[in-house]
């Protein structure tokens, strides 16, 4: 109803009114009733608010209006195209230059400009929209709304509108990549991405490799290089992909537009993936790398261990060597000798290390040390060593012996247990079980060298020949292997001797109370030697003397502990004693008993001590370890200008404090801790006022270098920002000036518009620049309060002493420095220690961190002057780039004026009104009086060039009069002209009405399996052939009267335009005609591919629909073989009509060459022909696939007969033998047995049938087999017939619903299983019943006995009665 249109306009009317948009007399009536003025300016009001007022363009103006931007816009877009300028939305485009050039400004891999210069109007613009299209750019416009003499401006406007919506754009305001630098960026992208994951990939290869050196410093040396990469090199890589990213989101729009082709693996997720692999490399490189180098570490230093304890060794070797000829001298001289306990003790000594190096030595073997097989050859030299003293001692003291036979005994069996249990125990299972095998003397040093491969045993273990430790039969030799060898040095082991047992002296010729009293004697004698070793015992002075005190304190009490059975079994000898001796005896063992008493509670009260000191030594211990970390750590920091991580090491003296925080109360615990033990006057008082102290020291010591780590970051973090400053300020400074030099920089060819926008631009860049002058100030001020830094680094070697300032006190015996002292640095090549001067002339070696390197920076100062210089220089640039700007920009517009007046022609002297031709030529005039004002101070333009420009002045104005005069004579000639060329158009327009008529046809695609639409399309195509032989002999009529008129006229200006309108028809008539030729014989080509095509669908049906159709395969043998020969017989048929095909291909091949030949020609694409190849494609593969299904189906039968025969075969054999044992059985079992033979005889009858039932279980398998292998290829053959009527029926699109039939393998399987039952159900029946049986003998039998005993008893009682019956007989006659 005309109420609701009228509604429906006026809430759209509305709706325009809240937006802002002008309707002057516009009223919904006047919308609704078609007024066609009204309506028509609406849509263009709407188009020109919602499409053209959003443009936006460099270098606009508040005060241009949408139409201005937009025409800004194209200016730009096609600046430097020549030959094409666009100064309004009309004539400029009716050639289609303009809107190529916009394309090709934007996609030059779719316009080729050449191609344009040379092509009619028409074809230009056909060629821009169709381009256009094809980026998404509606077509508004065909070439004929464009192609006249004045096009309509709004439609102009609306479709360049569109293309600027549719080209990307450099964001306002923001980062952006402008058409002409896409391609500049893109290589720079590429080369970027390239350089990376070479690197990438290089690195990754890297660290892979798992080829580790074995020397422990070239390890280290590989995991620093590691983490130095990991620092330095990571980090940088990391900012360049952070690059690419972003240069690729500014690349981003450019290749969703298409103007790039993104290659493989030059998206960021690539490079991501790539490095991915070099991270997980690296984590696995530092995760191989880490337990090795730790592993090395810890091989290094048992291996300067072994060097050390084996110094050690050496050492004691020489003093006992010494002693014992000492001792060999006395014997020569007949004196008591004096060295024998100290050379025992030597070599006890010896022999603990020599047992520690064992097992050490054994660690590097294992860990394939580099110097393993060096130490094993020092180990077994002091080996050998040993074992030679041992011997002399023996030879020696052998000589001169003056205990009893009974004490070296136990002392030599004692020394024995000792060895044997200390050194058995620190060897592994491998060289303990072969320690009898080195055993023999003759092994020599060279035998060690050669068995390395063969294990320690044979090399290390020495014979242990017992060592002569006079006064001690029992040594306890368990030494802790982390004592270190100064320790070693201070720690006299406690010896302890094990009391003599009362059954060692029974074998002696020794009365009962000899015994006991030298027994107790022997007793008192150990009581009092471990008093005396208590009373003599050391405390320890660091944690491993202590523990190794403990423990060994622990041993002595367990001992003392162990010796009261002795003590109770002296006092129960007592008894025995009698009178002359029990008085002695009684005393000697209350002696006894107070002594060990005595012995037994000092045992205890040491052990106490030591407890408390072992505790508070291990946490004082553990807290000067911490402080010690700490102390090297901020000691060890490289506080030169390499390290450039100030914000971590901000972060971890964060930590740091926090951390100290905490301790503070721990190390408060330890202090009230060695209060403690002092005020109870603890033993070791000397070792707990050590710790104290230390402690106390080692604190007050970090605080302090927690003070001077602030003042080093504080003072680095300037350093740091001020260079970072100082290089962003000469990269703004340098980038300034290139950018003035890039931007600025001008020549004759620069482009009016842009040197005027840059001449603006420069300007508010003047302003810029001089406020930079307060940044470059403040660097100049910064730079003489920066500190020094590359003297901190040990690369750069010191020419002179420098001074430097302290920042906290220092004192050391050698130097005293205070807080703020000015030392002098002598030597920097230490990092954490410098050679330092003190202001008294003392020289020492002292922490680098206490100590700062004040001002002036020279470098920072230098730097800073060097920015002041460039800052001048950036200014004279700008200043020399402004003033050639400017003359420019003159030079341009008096350049203009000349190739206006240059340009102009005939035609537009007659559009001209007569005043304006003055005006001309008074604009040049000025225009020549601006440039020479400008250019006076300009390196652009010389005297020589401002000469010139006067001469060209001056024949611009000769040329312009001349032209007036052309001007008069040129309209006569018009208008022949335009009779010629309305004649010529007019032929133009016709044929350009058939090319439309073909194109329409061409790239209009068939129907489908359509004779009659080919036949009919035929058809029409010879009718428009024979109306363009008509158009053809119009055209010759017309081109005759043409040649007459070139000459008459053959200068005149006309002549050129109508010799091109001319040629360019004629080229048209000729490539219509031909593509014209070229289509009929397509269409003739496809009818006759169609008519092949739907035989060869017909023959593919035919078999398809056969092979298809249901026919369930039956377990009989002549039914598979009429399947055979039917599918043989079908393959027969199969093989001889492949003929169809081969001329369906000949066709098919026609048709393409045809297709080609038209993309070629005239770039017309065949989509008839892509179907039909296509079907021909899926009909060669259906015809394929019925050739193979045959064949398939004939293999699959083959085999289906031969698993049915072979089934067939064994079960029918089962069958007649099932049967045959059933009646055997049941005549069996009708026959009743008489007596126990006959069953007996039945029993094993029965026994032989299931012997063979059993033997039979493997033919029943057989079956089974075959039974299951025919059901399985009739399964494999039935699921390839269903696929396959899956596959056609989808093809073919038939609805029939196929029945499902039922498979011969279900059959043939029931059958089977039938046939195993009837088996097991005899087999079942035949177990039973001969259980049965068995059972019925076993009775049976024991019947028949019974019944025998019953006949015996009988006859024998009948005897019996006769003979008792004779018997009374006689007895009664007499």
């Amino acid at each position: 109803m005309r109420f609701h249109r009228l509604q429906n306009v006026q809430i759209a009317l509305d709706y325009l009114k809240r937006r802002q948009v002008k309707l002057v007399n516009i009223r919904n009536d006047d919308i609704t009733d078609g007024n066609p003025k009204l309506t028509l300016g609406l849509i263009w009001t709407i188009i020109l608010h919602f499409q053209i007022s959003d443009i936006h363009v460099t270098g606009e103006s508040e005060d241009m209006s949408a139409k201005e931007r937009l025409l800004l816009w194209t200016q730009q877009a096609t600046e430097g195209y020549a030959g094409i300028r666009c100064e309004n939305f009309t004539t400029c485009w009716r050639d289609g230059k303009l809107f190529n050039a916009i394309i090709h400004k934007y996609r030059p891999d779719l316009i080729d400009m050449n191609t344009v210069a040379v092509q009619s109007n028409l074809a230009n613009l056909e060629h821009a929209f169709y381009v256009a299209e094809k980026i998404g750019v509606i077509r508004l416009l065909d070439p004929e709304d464009v192609d006249v003499s004045s096009p309509d401006e709004k439609s102009v406007i609306t479709y360049v509108s569109s293309l600027y919506d549719a080209f990307p754009k450099v964001p306002e305001g923001g980062e952006g990549i402008g058409a002409n630098d896409v391609e500049v960026k893109w290589i720079e992208y590429q080369n970027m991405v390239n350089y990376l994951i070479q690197w990438i990939r290089h690195h990754v290869t890297t660290m892979s490799e798992r080829t580790f050196p074995n020397n422990p410093v070239e390890l280290k040396a590989l995991y620093n290089q590691y983490l130095q990469f990991k620092e330095t090199e990571i980090p940088p890589k990391e900012t360049e992909k952070s690059k690419i990213k972003r240069l690729y989101k500014l690349l981003e729009i450019w290749i969703e537009f298409g103007r790039i082709k993104l290659l493989q693996g030059y998206h960021p997720n690539d490079i991501e993936k790539e490095w991915g692999k070099l991270i997980i490399a690296m984590l696995e490189r530092e995760k191989a790398l880490r337990p090795e180098v730790e592993r090395l570490e810890m091989l290094q230093q048992i291996a300067s261990r072994v060097q050390r304890d084996s110094v050690i060794c050496e050492d004691k070797l020489i003093l006992a060597r010494n002693a014992l000829q000492s001792d060999s001298k006395r014997l020569e001289s007949g004196v008591q000798f004096q060295n024998e306990a100290e050379i025992a003790g030597y070599i006890l000594e010896c022999e603990n290390l020599l047992r520690q190096h064992v097992i050490d030595v054994q660690i590097l073997i294992d860990g394939k040390y580099y110097q393993a097989d060096q130490l094993v050859q020092r180990v077994a030299k002091l080996r050998d060593e040993i074992m030679a003293l041992r011997n002399e001692c023996s030879s020696v003291y052998s000589k001169g012996r003056m205990l009893t036979t009974e004490q070296t005994k136990l002392m030599i069996s004692g020394i024995t247990q000792s060895l044997n249990s200390g050194f058995a125990q620190t060897l592994n299972p491998s060289l303990n079980s072969g320690l009898t095998q080195s055993l023999t003397p003759s092994l020599t040093p060279s035998s060690v060298t050669s068995g390395l491969s063969s294990g320690l045993t044979s090399r290390l273990t020495p014979s242990l020949t017992p060592a002569y430790t006079p006064g001690f039969p029992g040594l306890v030799p368990n030494f802790s292997s982390e004592v270190e060898a100064n320790s070693l040095q201070t720690l006299k082991l406690m010896q302890i001797r094990k009391p003599l047992l009362k059954s060692s002296l029974l074998d002696q010729n020794l009365t009962e109370e000899e015994i006991n009293m030298k027994f107790v004697q022997d007793l008192l004698n150990w009581v009092d030697e471990m008093q005396v070793q208590l009373d003599r015992t050391e405390w320890g002075s660091d944690l491993p003397s202590v523990e190794s005190h403990l423990e060994n304190h622990k041993n002595v009490h367990r001992a003392i502990e162990e010796f009261e059975p002795s003590l109770k079994e002296a006092k129960i000898s007592e008894i025995q004693m009698t009178a002359p001796l029990k008085l002695t005896y009684t005393e000697k063992l209350h002696r006894l008993e107070s002594q060990y008493a005595k012995l037994l509670n000092t045992s205890r009260n040491q052990e106490r001590h030591l407890d408390t000191l072992h505790n508070f030594v291990t946490r004082a211990t553990n807290e000067l370890i911490w402080l010690n970390e700490k102390e090297e750590e901020e000691v060890a920091y490289d506080w030169s200008e390499r390290n450039t991580n100030i914000a971590r090491k901000k972060d971890y003296h964060a930590e740091l404090m926090r951390e100290l925080e905490q301790k503070e109360e721990n190390i408060k615990s330890v202090q009230e801790i060695a209060e403690q033990l002092l005020l109870e006057n603890h033993p070791a008082r000397l070792t707990i006022e050590a710790y104290r102290a230390a402690m106390q020291t080692q604190w007050s010591w970090i605080l302090q270098l927690c003070q001077c780590v602030e003042q080093h970051i504080k003072e680095n973090t300037a350093y740091f920002e001020f260079f970072n400053d100082a290089k962003e300020a000469t990269d703004y400074l340098r980038n300034l000036k290139d950018a003035i030099q890039r931007k600025y920089s001008c020549d004759r060819s620069s482009s009016i518009h842009k040197l005027e926008d840059l001449v603006q631009e420069s300007m508010e860049e003047k302003e810029e620049l001089l406020q930079y002058k307060s940044t470059v100030a403040s660097l100049m001020g910064r730079a003489k309060t920066i500190i020094q830094l590359k003297p901190r680094n040990p690369d750069c070697v010191l020419k002179t002493s420098i001074p430097i300032k302290a920042i906290c006190d220092y004192r050391q015996i050698e130097i005293t420095i205070y807080k703020e002292d000015e030392c002098v640095l002598a030597n920097n090549s230490h990092r954490a220690k410098w050679k330092v001067i003190s202001p008294t002339g003392n020289e020492a070696m002292v922490p680098s961190v206490c100590f700062t390197v004040p001002p002036p920076n020279k470098e920072a100062v230098d730097f800073a002057n060097r920015i002041e210089q460039q800052y001048q220089n950036v200014l004279t640039l700008w200043h020399e780039t402004h003033i050639n700007m400017k003359s420019v920009v003159s030079w341009h517009y008096l350049i203009n004026e000349i190739d206006r007046i240059r340009a102009s022609n005939v035609a537009s002297i007659k559009t001209m009104l007569p005043g304006e031709h003055q005006q001309v030529l008074s604009n040049l005039q000025s225009r020549f009086e601006d440039f020479l004002e400008d250019s006076q101070e300009s390196q652009i333009f010389s005297g020589s060039d401002i000469t010139q420009l006067e001469k060209e002045v001056n024949v611009c104005k000769q040329y312009y009069q001349e032209l007036l005069k052309s001007a008069e004579r040129e309209e006569q000639e018009e208008s022949v002209y335009n009779l010629y060329i309305s004649e010529v158009r007019n032929i133009r327009l016709r044929l350009e009405s058939c090319e439309d008529r073909l194109i329409r046809q061409i790239r209009t695609p068939l129907e489908r399996d359509d004779l009659h639409e080919s036949v009919f399309r035929i058809t029409e195509q010879e009718k428009l052939k024979k109306e363009l032989e008509r158009l053809k002999d119009d055209l010759g009529t017309i081109t005759n009267k043409c040649e007459e008129f070139f000459s008459q006229a053959a200068i005149s200006p006309s002549v050129p335009t109508l010799r091109s309108e001319l040629s360019v028809i004629i080229q048209n008539m000729n490539q219509v005609y031909s593509m014209s030729s070229t289509y009929i014989d397509k269409l003739k080509t496809v009818n006759l591919v169609l008519k092949n095509t739907q035989a060869a669908e017909a023959l593919v049906k035919f078999y398809e629909t056969k092979l298809c159709e249901e026919e369930a395969v039956i377990a009989d043998k002549n039914n598979i073989e009429n399947l055979i020969s039917t599918l043989k017989q079908w393959r027969s048929e199969v093989d001889e009509k492949r003929e169809v095909f081969h001329a369906l291909e000949d066709e098919l091949q026609k048709a393409k060459a045809i297709s080609d030949e038209m993309f070629k020609t005239y770039k017309e694409r065949d989509l008839d022909f892509d179907w039909h190849k296509e079907k021909a494609d899926q009909l060669v593969e259906r015809w394929q696939n019925v050739h193979v299904q045959i064949d398939n189906r004939l293999r699959d039968l083959e085999g289906i007969g031969k698993s049915l025969k072979c089934y067939r075969d064994t079960s029918h054999a089962l069958d007649d033998w099932i049967q045959q044992v059933e009646i055997t059985q049941r005549k069996i079992q009708e026959n009743q047995p008489e007596n126990s033979k006959t069953l007996a005889t039945q029993l094993n009858q029965q026994k032989m049938l299931v012997s063979e039932i059993e033997m039979k279980q493997c033919k029943m398998d057989e079956c089974q087999k075959h039974a299951e292998q025919y059901s399985a290829i009739v399964k494999d053959y039935e699921l390839q017939t269903m696929t396959y009527r899956a596959m056609v029926d989808s093809q073919q699109k038939s609805p029939v619903k196929r029945r499902r039939m039922q498979s011969s393998a279900d059959l043939i399987i029931q059958e089977f299983m039938d046939l195993r039952t009837r088996y097991t159900a005899l087999v079942t029946l035949m177990t039973q019943y001969v259980k049965f049986a068995g059972d019925s003998l076993k009775r049976l039998e024991e019947e028949e006995v019974i019944i025998n005993y019953a006949q015996l008893s009988k006859k024998k009682y009948v005897v019996v009665w006769e003979d008792k019956k004779g018997f009374m007989i006689n007895l009664h006659s007499r």
